[in-house]
């Protein structure tokens, strides 16, 4: 049985399960970023009418460390491929 993941027409072209698998650490870390900026954004349009600055500051931190935290789980899927 011959898997997607390592299948390719090119005999020359060898990803093997290191190209699979750093495209799976890569959208890992796409999905940790939308999923901080959904949370966020969910957030502070649920929340009561008269909005706090502290609000927006507390959902733009968590936002960005939701971002910070996918960007670098990205890079590793990149140095790893």
């Amino acid at each position: 049985m011959i898997l997607a993941g390592v299948a390719h027409n090119n005999p020359n072209y060898d990803p093997g399960w290191k190209g699979f698998f750093s495209a799976l650490v890569v959208i890992a870390g796409g999905a940790l970023i939308l999923a901080g900026v959904t949370a966020g954004f969910t957030t502070w349009r649920r929340a009561e009418q008269p909005r706090e600055k502290g609000l927006w500051r507390v959902l733009l931190a968590t936002t960005g460390c939701f971002g910070v935290v996918g960007l670098a789980i990205i890079a590793v899927g990149v140095w790893l491929s």
